[in-house]
């Protein structure tokens, strides 16, 4: 990977990466204040380039207190996917839709995919089936299969979320967002998940 003229990977041969996850967390950002998003825990951080780069967040809010013990309470085990009757008690619990949580979550996933459309001047169906939206593509069925969507309603409603993503990198503060995050993305390494909200949310005012 080679890196552009001041180091940073945003303006390089690989700048649609950084694009691409900075997609990802302008929409992670644009959800803060629905289904136990917030400020603190929207996203961990960008991470460039060990493995393959991706922005990581908590898909739900874990640091609340007594989940370990409805965990215990209800057999869910740490690196064992829970059964459907368990994901609608977790939710349940945590007070969270799990439609709406779904529709917010395959919103930010199809968003990286969106924003490299934007910028490369491809069809979003082109990037979305490209091999480097291998991971996307399996966050979104696993994400359909956790609430129990079937295939019909499954294609419904990520036909509907993805064409939100798109339109949403039409609005120009969107997609200044966007811009402005993959022009300070690090070449290598990590960028905080505080720094890229803060980012972000100057971005989306013009600040």
């Amino acid at each position: 990977m080679t890196f552009g003229w001041d180091g940073r990977i945003g303006w390089d041969a690989r700048k649609d990466i950084a694009f691409h996850e900075s997609g990802h967390a302008v929409a992670r950002v644009l959800s803060i204040g629905r289904v136990g998003i917030t400020d603190e825990n929207a996203i961990r951080w960008i991470e460039m380039d060990r493995g393959t780069p991706h922005c990581s967040v908590f898909e739900l809010p874990l640091n609340k207190p007594g989940l370990k013990e409805l965990g215990e309470r209800e057999g869910i085990r740490e690196g064992i996917w829970p059964t459907m009757e368990q994901w609608r008690k977790l939710f349940s619990w945590m007070g969270i839709d799990p439609l709406e949580w779904a529709s917010v979550r395959l919103f930010e996933i199809t968003a990286g995919a969106a924003a490299q459309a934007k910028f490369t001047g491809a069809s979003f169906d082109l990037v979305w089936n490209d091999g480097g939206c291998s991971d996307d593509r399996q966050k979104a069925i696993e994400t359909c299969q956790r609430i129990g969507l079937n295939e019909p309603e499954a294609k419904g409603l990520f036909g509907e979320r993805s064409k939100e993503a798109c339109a949403a990198m039409e609005k120009a503060d969107v997609w200044r967002a966007v811009q402005t995050l993959a022009e300070r993305l690090p070449a290598t390494g990590r960028m905080p998940g505080n720094i890229v909200i803060s980012t972000v949310q100057d971005a989306l005012r013009a600040l």
